[in-house]
């Protein structure tokens, strides 16, 4: 750990077991320690998470599974994130039970700028939970825009962030690639706070 003209920087890696999995924070550095508005640094590297456990600290809906993943060139001002570059995903050779419930796609759909309608309706309804074979979300935040994408292209001109597996199969995909980040994150809390609010 070095300090020097009000700047901090850590060598090596920061290591944690979170959500019974590894998080790994390498090149950290905070800016301007002692002035008005300290930056932050770093790389983060997330493995083998519990969904299970990490969507049940939230009001998310619950997904099962495993995620890994990276956000690089992270920076943060007054403990925002100011750019990085995210990757979420369901680790390769994953052999872990893999479903999600109709609140997670409802919350998923939502921030994915997807139609709404239809799961809470007809047949579908009666299904609490659905497999999944993958999942994925990256983000490159620029300038207070997020470049979004998922696991594949859809058919339709969106991207795949949840492929479904078996019947029924629900794919939940999105379409807005381009999102402003802080109604990005408004859109997400209201989704979270208010439950099913649309529905793919």
């Amino acid at each position: 750990m070095r300090l020097s003209n009000g700047n901090l920087e850590i060598d090596g890696q920061l290591q944690a077991s979170v959500f019974d999995g590894h998080l790994v924070v390498e090149a950290l550095r905070v800016l301007d320690l002692f002035g008005g508005q300290p930056r932050v640094a770093a790389d983060l590297h997330l493995r083998g998470l519990d969904l299970g456990l990490l969507t049940e600290a939230f009001e998310f809906g619950r997904i099962e599974g495993r995620l890994d993943g990276d956000i690089e060139n992270l920076r943060l001002r007054n403990g925002r994130p100011v750019a990085f570059d995210a990757r979420l995903r369901t680790p390769p050779g994953d052999r872990s039970r893999r479903r999600i419930s109709q609140r997670a796609i409802d919350t998923l759909s939502s921030i994915g700028g997807g139609p709404s309608g239809l799961l809470s309706r007809g047949a579908l309804g009666l299904f609490e939970s659905f497999a999944y074979a993958r999942l994925g979300w990256s983000c490159i935040l620029r300038d207070g825009i997020c470049q979004m994408d998922g696991v594949a292209p859809s058919d339709d001109g969106g991207f795949v962030l949840v492929q479904g597996r078996w019947l029924p199969r629900i794919d939940v995909v999105g379409y807005n690639r381009r999102v402003d980040w802080n109604h990005f994150i408004e859109q997400l809390q209201a989704a979270m706070d208010s439950g099913p609010v649309q529905v793919r």
